[in-house]
């Protein structure tokens, strides 16, 4: 055990990286300034604990954007199918959901991460430090750290590993305070921005009385040539959901750049506007409507509340059919970062070596999303964790066997 990792952040990054290191005969001395280990984890796993997707490799890795080729790799060398091996390995068992996304058969967020913890505790060299944060970092990998109530202690290891996470949900611990510490030390991060977040829009009165939150589900959303199709969320203060968020790095860069965007939602995407226009034909004037298309169209309340919102003018069966094919949501703000499901920006690459490894700093690595890539919902943010810590991971070993 005279090898040791020091690693400073406990969520899956961090906690997956200590069990590869611990297997493989290190010490690990793992750090998180909060009260409890994974809190952004166990949050987004209430809902469903999305752990990555079934899709291929080559297919994986065009949701990462920009870093395509950079996450190609990294998918080959720690696949989805690796990360389900790994996971049955220590007893979660997993399956395949109707969209493709992988999820635990039986376990909670809660109780996955209680079996991690205690495999992470069953080996000897294992130390846990909470409520300890990072307010220092020199070049020598000298670490300074503060425990409420005590004095600042420095430590030091041949190798550490940063898995300080992203900027948004703060409550969880995940602050981005941490940047100030890497560019005191040169290191180029990228300013944090939200993704995977909601957009503002300004409804009237009535129809943020009249809504609240509802959800408007099966529709194809349309912006800058890009497409998805799902459900998405309206609330009080404009739109969210998956659907949004698939397309929510297009849509933020825009509205930054020009001031405004405009969204286009397909409500019917099953039938052609031809389709709709006949069907609106064969309205007879004592039917409202709203009872029409519902009927007729399966459109129900709160989309049609939507289109009125909208559209002011439901008179013609073209005017009305254009409109639910396109209807055109103006955006007038992003939601803030603390509410974002992740963020843009963090540790360029280009200050990394293939492996993560800082390359002004020897022995010092990065992983999970502390570092500057996006990807949508659906269990590609934690692939993107699993996979670069890994890498990372694999790194300190071959060292450590060379020296």
């Amino acid at each position: 055990m005279d090898k040791k990792v020091i690693i400073v952040g406990g969520g899956p990054a961090g906690l997956f990286s200590a069990y590869l290191l611990l297997k493989a005969g290190f010490a690990v001395d793992l750090f998180d300034h909060s009260s409890g280990l994974a809190k952004k984890f166990l949050i987004a796993g209430n809902g469903g604990l999305n752990l990555t997707h079934s899709e291929d490799v080559d297919t994986f890795s065009k949701r990462y954007g920009k870093d395509e080729v950079l996450f190609l790799r990294l998918l080959k060398e720690f696949s989805p199918q690796d990360l389900r091996n790994w996971l049955n390995d220590i007893g979660t068992e997993t399956f395949v959901g109707s969209s493709g996304r992988v999820f635990p058969v039986e376990m909670s967020a809660g109780k996955v991460l209680i079996q991690w913890t205690e495999l992470l505790k069953s080996y000897e060299g294992f130390n846990l430090y909470l409520k300890h944060r990072l307010v220092a970092i020199n070049s020598d990998k000298v670490l300074t750290f503060e425990k409420e109530g005590t004095d600042p202690f420095t430590t030091q290891a041949d190798f550490v590993i940063l898995a300080l996470g992203g900027a948004s949900w703060r409550k969880t611990g995940s602050d981005g305070l941490w940047k100030d510490l890497l560019e005191n030390q040169g290191v180029l991060v990228k300013d944090f921005l939200p993704m995977n977040c909601g957009f503002e829009v300004s409804w009237s009165d009535y129809f943020k009385e009249k809504i609240d939150r509802a959800p408007i589900k099966h529709v194809e959303i349309h912006f800058q040539g890009k497409s998805a199709k799902g459900d998405l969320m309206l609330t009080p203060y404009g739109i969210e959901g998956g659907l949004v968020y698939a397309l929510s790095s297009l849509i933020r860069d825009h509205f930054l750049q020009e001031g405004s965007a405009q969204i286009e939602i397909d409500l019917l995407p099953a039938l052609s506007k031809e389709t709709i226009i006949e069907r609106l034909k064969k309205k007879n004037k004592k039917t409202s409507l709203s009872n029409f298309l519902r009927k007729s169209l399966k459109l129900d309340q709160h989309t049609f509340t939507l289109v009125k919102e909208v559209v002011r003018n439901l008179d013609e069966p073209k005017v009305i059919a254009a409109s639910l094919k396109r209807l055109q949501i103006n955006v007038s703000g992003i939601r803030p970062i603390d509410e974002a499901i992740s963020t843009s920006g963090g540790v360029c690459f280009t200050q990394l070596t293939d492996s993560f490894e800082f390359k002004e700093i020897q022995g010092l690595y990065a992983v999970g999303e502390m570092l500057d890539y996006e990807a949508p919902t659906g269990g590609y943010l934690l692939q993107g964790c699993f996979s670069s810590a890994f890498v990372a991971c694999q790194d300190i070993e071959k060292k450590q066997n060379l020296s």
